[in-house]
């Protein structure tokens, strides 16, 4: 089987293989900048995960569809071990990838997620794009205002407008396959294992953010014998792209240690 996740890669492919994931309705462009300074020392392969980016659609999303992702493309690439690290939805995948492939993890580093279930809590977000007038738009701001007006929420809707891109025929399609993500919402804030492990993991979070409580750190620290955590106080769930000199400075000091 052939891998057909879009990725980049960036660095010397003689360096030690460092993978990231990006989470729900992200992209690998949203790695660009951390993945320059990462490849320094590793190379980099930025992913864009099924139903997001330039990677194909597919009526499937679970954390067993996207850990086998991940393994189909590391067995093409020939990499049989690396480090992994993966924000959010991205942080389930590495840890369910991990589980099932202990073996082919060097390091991991989880941003921003625990391993528990959430409640669905992004409703609002997939109502927003869902309802925008994609297909008789003729410029892109009118779909901002769309998502402006029932969102309120300007970062939110940045991020969100990254996805959006000009259709080949008319009006604009998203990038991100949203009617099947909606769908599949249960699946991404579903929980997945953390059974006793002996990877070295970073756990790093925002002290903004509501994601990671001191239940789900005890849980990270009962199962993970060589565990690492690292609070940014000021920083929300977004922590590398609002404090990536110091999400940069922690994570490169524990892959490199």
């Amino acid at each position: 089987m052939t891998s057909p996740l879009f990725y980049r890669i960036l660095g010397d492919p003689s360096n030690p293989p460092l993978i990231i994931l990006h989470g729900l309705l992200g992209t690998s462009d949203n790695w660009q900048s951390l993945g320059k300074a990462y490849s320094e020392d590793h190379c980099v392969y930025l992913l864009d995960q099924r139903n997001h980016g330039r990677s194909p659609h597919f009526e499937s999303h679970d954390y067993l569809d996207l850990a086998a992702d991940l393994n189909v493309f590391m067995d093409d690439h020939g990499i049989e071990k690396a480090h992994i690290l993966g924000h959010s939805m991205g942080g389930k995948t590495a840890l369910m990838f991990a589980h099932h492939h202990p073996d082919r993890v060097e390091k991991l580093i989880i941003a921003d997620m625990a391993a528990r279930a959430y409640k669905p809590h992004h409703q609002a977000v997939f109502e927003a794009l869902l309802s925008a007038p994609i297909h008789d738009a003729t410029e892109r701001g009118t779909i901002e205002r769309h998502l402006s007006d029932r969102l309120k929420d300007p970062s939110m809707v940045g991020f969100l407008m990254k996805g959006l891109r000009r259709s080949a025929d008319i009006g604009f399609t998203w990038r991100p396959h949203v009617k099947v993500l909606q769908r599949a919402l249960i699946s991404v804030v579903g929980d997945v294992p953390l059974a006793m492990n002996t990877w070295p993991i970073l756990v790093i979070y925002g002290g903004q953010s509501n994601y990671i409580q001191p239940a789900d750190l005890e849980q990270f620290e009962q199962a993970c014998m060589l565990l690492e955590s690292h609070r940014i106080p000021e920083a929300g769930h977004w922590l590398h792209a609002s404090h990536p000199e110091e999400f940069y400075a922690v994570t490169s000091a524990f892959l490199q240690a």
